[in-house]
């Protein structure tokens, strides 16, 4: 089975918060995706063209800014890579073309469904919001449009207890393009929580003169990252956490 790197996420951010308010969990998982700075990941790519079908195992080194995707199957195109900046595709291989032809009018290449279902993820807006169980697994279904792209809709399954994206598609007018099987998602970097801004305290002497023991700012939950060691960052154990078991199985279910 192959090992998958993994992030988890608190459960509370798809139940309730603390004192019966509650939490809107696709604005969250959007404030958590947006805090990605680096991350590698492996996926299988199904292209639905005119006149066939094409399948491509593709592993991004992703940014914000910038992206290298390198194909890693089928055989004949292995170890082309590809990369993705500011819209624009570059390969680093002359006279090899991995989009041999356009599939409808949406200009996305399949080297570049990675980056731009993150960058949905993280910034898109969220047209279409659901629950619908993959493989056995409950989802959160939620399908994006991004602003520079009208009348395409990325959407993804995201584990409901980790968060992690199961399975993606993109379509254009109705038509699905891309199908996409997560085999691998490993953050590498990530934005520092921003720390929430502290309630108003009533202006009285005693609370204007007396100093906050604890810095009067609390942290917001954040993606647990590699550890040192090649494990998760976060205690596996801390109530509310995915277990390495539980993250490993999101994807071992899926490639079963």
């Amino acid at each position: 089975m192959r090992k998958a790197m993994l992030f988890a996420l608190m459960l509370t951010l798809l139940l309730t918060a603390c004192g019966g308010e509650e939490k809107d969990p696709v604005g969250e998982l959007q404030r958590q995706y947006a805090a990605v700075t680096a991350a590698t990941m492996e996926a299988d790519i199904t292209c639905h063209y005119d006149e066939e079908d094409r399948a491509y195992t593709l592993l991004c080194a992703y940014t914000p800014e910038s992206s290298t995707v390198t194909v890693l199957a089928p055989a004949n195109l292995a170890g082309i890579s590809a990369t993705v900046s500011g819209g624009e595709l570059k390969l680093t291989y002359e006279d090899i073309s991995l989009d041999a032809g356009s599939c409808s009018a949406a200009a996305v290449s399949p080297v570049a469904a990675l980056p731009r279902l993150m960058a949905a993820a993280a910034s898109g807006y969220p047209a279409e919001t659901g629950e619908e169980d993959v493989d056995g697994r409950k989802g959160l279904r939620v399908a994006f449009d991004l602003a520079d792209e009208e009348g395409t809709l990325y959407a993804t399954w995201f584990d409901q207890e980790t968060l992690l994206p199961l399975r993606s598609e993109i379509s254009a007018g109705g038509k699905v393009l891309y199908e996409v099987a997560w085999k691998r998602f490993e953050v590498t970097g990530q934005a520092p929580a921003e720390p929430e801004a502290p309630e108003a305290q009533p202006e009285t002497p005693d609370a204007q003169s007396a100093p906050q023991e604890d810095g009067g700012a609390a942290q917001t939950p954040a993606l647990a990252s590699e550890g040192e060691d090649g494990g998760s960052a976060a205690n596996p154990t801390e109530p509310g956490m995915a277990s390495p078991a539980d993250e490993a199985a999101a994807y071992a279910t899926a490639e079963e």
